[in-house]
């Protein structure tokens, strides 16, 4: 007990840094014009870029201590079924529903806070600012036990790039770089095209990419056809990746690591408070996101002038992704992502507006952003407002889809990786057809080889379940929920005198059917598939009252006596139910409230 006045004064302390860091970077960022004016003095030239180098540092240094806060609480949800009490199956379709974060980039964070909670002395040192979440991730594997200071140590010293070399980690899978494929297909091709995509989802998941399943067309056709020596006739389809490692080796070199640069003041990230009640977890989740979106608007802001005035070459960086990675800790995408999203909110005053008067989340703001012409963004606008964010960004690709249906154009972004597969697969149906085939006849071949492939494996008893899993289009229905639909539900029982018609049946996730409804954490009445009605939260009384009773114990009682109390006051509860899973796994669930 005498410990907690400290840290909420701790917990104080480091909210008052943070607000203060953030009233100075607004200040400073609020008269800068969006490009810095050309100079013919270099030693100018290069000041400039310094001082617009430390206020981006700064701001990422604030954005960095609250995405540490974040990642403990989102990595707080996913312990046990916590985040299924919210209605979420996983923390990804959480943090893109509730807190406007992508899907990909919540998962890493909570990946990266449950390691640093096996390794102390490193998120300590992520904690004050002294490590970038970056580096961290790097050392992860071998900044292990006795071997943690030494590593931290080395990180605080090391470039991101030779820290790599010298830990000889991979480049993490979710910054690889992204191209965009786009061909020409005729208009009696173009059903070919769109059966072959279907297909594809059957066979790899109806929640697949499009990128996911032009993979499996071009890994299918492979198989039957063996690819000739690239001669890279097809570079014209992609934009091809540059080679740098060479030249930032040699710039590293040169400038000393940039020693001479402005030093940041690292900032301590927020404690996160240890509970297990979902609902406050989420409370204090929004809390830090809060703060975050004030960080973030300075930060796409001042990151949009930096690169328009292209300041890291005077600086000594290769290129803006070099510079991303070094001085800021982050990957070049998730920045030029922001700066993009900057762009549009500048030239759509309507899009900053809805998303200042927190009408639509960040992620809503992005989705409108990459795919609404701007006379159309007012309706998007409306839209969201009654979304899901997976229901958005479904509806904007579908409209995109019948736009370049209409124009005979078939357009896919993917990773260099894939574009590296498919243009292998193109290789292989020239040389199967003996002649030059164009990008769109190359895909036109994938897919028919792809789909005369697997016909006679997608021939199925038509049951019940599979047409009305089709009805739904393969997909769960509970609101936010990203995954494929595998089960139906009855919603109501047939024991409760329930019937099998179409109208009773709603599709639903494995996690969503046995945690959430059968877990007595939700429930769903109605008729499918448009008169449904969704209850949640139906554990938050028991929530509310196990953590009353672990204050009461935690305030009022100690040592020996606080434990008869415990036992006396868990001997009263009533026993809760079990459902045969958790009976099957000896764990014990309350009864829905």
């Amino acid at each position: 007990m005498s410990e907690a006045p400290a840290t909420v004064l701790d917990m104080c302390e480091v909210s008052t840094e943070l607000d203060a860091r953030l009233e100075l970077v607004e200040r400073l960022a609020t008269p800068l014009p969006s490009l810095l004016p050309r100079v013919r003095d270099p030693e100018l030239g290069r000041w400039m870029a310094q001082q617009l180098d430390a206020l981006l540092r700064n701001v990422t240094a604030g954005c960095g201590a609250l995405d540490v806060a974040i990642g403990e609480g989102l990595h707080a949800l996913d312990i046990g079924r916590r985040a299924m009490d919210l209605k979420y199956s996983n923390i990804g379709d959480y943090a893109r529903e509730e807190l406007g974060i992508n899907a990909s980039t919540a998962t890493k964070m909570a990946r990266l806070a449950r390691r640093l909670r096996e390794r102390p002395l490193v998120r300590e040192a992520v904690r004050q600012g002294k490590l970038t979440a970056r580096k961290a991730e790097i050392i992860a594997p071998v900044a292990v036990g006795e071997h943690q200071a030494e590593w931290i140590l080395i990180g605080m010293g090391e470039t991101v790039r030779s820290l790599r070399a010298r830990v000889s980690a991979p480049a993490a899978p979710d910054e690889e770089e992204w191209v965009n494929l786009c061909a020409d297909v005729s208009p009696e091709k173009m059903p070919t095209l769109d059966e072959g995509l279907r297909v594809a989802g059957v066979i790899v998941g109806a929640t697949a990419t499009k990128m996911q399943r032009v993979n499996a067309w071009a890994q299918e056709f492979q198989s039957a056809h063996p690819a000739p020596a690239d001669e890279h006739a097809d570079d014209v389809h992609f934009i091809p990746e540059d080679d740098l490692e060479t030249l930032k080796k040699l710039l590293e070199e040169q400038n000393r690591q940039w020693a001479d640069l402005t030093v940041v003041q690292p900032l301590k990230a927020p404690e996160s408070c240890e509970k297990i009640d979902p609902w406050r977890i989420d409370a204090e989740l929004k809390g830090h996101l809060e703060k975050r979106r004030r960080w973030d608007e300075v930060f796409g802001h001042v990151a949009t002038i930096f690169k328009r005035s292209r300041a890291w070459d005077p600086l000594g960086f290769a290129s803006f992704g070099h510079y991303c990675e070094e001085r800021l800790g982050m990957g070049e995408r998730a920045v030029m992502q922001r700066i993009a999203l900057e762009h549009s909110l500048r030239r759509i005053p309507l899009l900053r507006r809805a998303l200042r008067e927190k009408r639509i989340s960040y992620e809503q703001a992005r989705i409108i952003a990459r795919h609404a012409a701007p006379e159309e963004v007012q309706g998007w606008i409306e839209k969201a407002e009654t979304m899901a964010c997976v229901a958005l960004r479904r509806a904007m690709e579908e409209k995109e889809e019948g736009q370049m249906c209409a124009r005979g154009t078939f357009g896919a972004w993917m990773t260099v990786s894939v574009a590296e597969v498919v243009k292998a697969a193109f290789r292989a149906a020239r040389a199967a057809a003996k002649r030059w085939l164009s990008a769109g006849e190359c895909l036109v071949a994938m897919a028919d080889h792809f789909i005369e492939t697997w016909r006679e494996h997608l021939k199925q008893a038509n049951t019940l379940q599979r047409r009305v899993r089709a009805r739904d289009k393969h997909r769960c229905q509970v609101p936010g929920c990203s995954r494929t639909s595998v089960h139906a539900h009855h919603i109501i029982p047939r024991s409760q005198g329930g019937t099998d018609d179409p109208e009773n049946l709603v599709s639903l996730c494995a996690a969503h059917h046995l945690y959430g409804i059968h877990g007595g954490r939700m429930r769903v009445t109605g008729t499918a598939p448009d008169n449904l009605a969704w209850e949640f939260g139906l554990r938050r009384k028991y929530y509310a009252a196990a953590s009353d009773l672990d204050l009461l114990i935690h305030n009022r009682v100690t040592g020996a006596a606080r434990l008869d109390l415990r036992g006396c006051l868990q001997a009263r509860r009533p026993p809760p139910r079990q459902t045969n899973s958790e009976v099957e796994r000896g764990t014990s669930c309350p009864e829905g409230s």
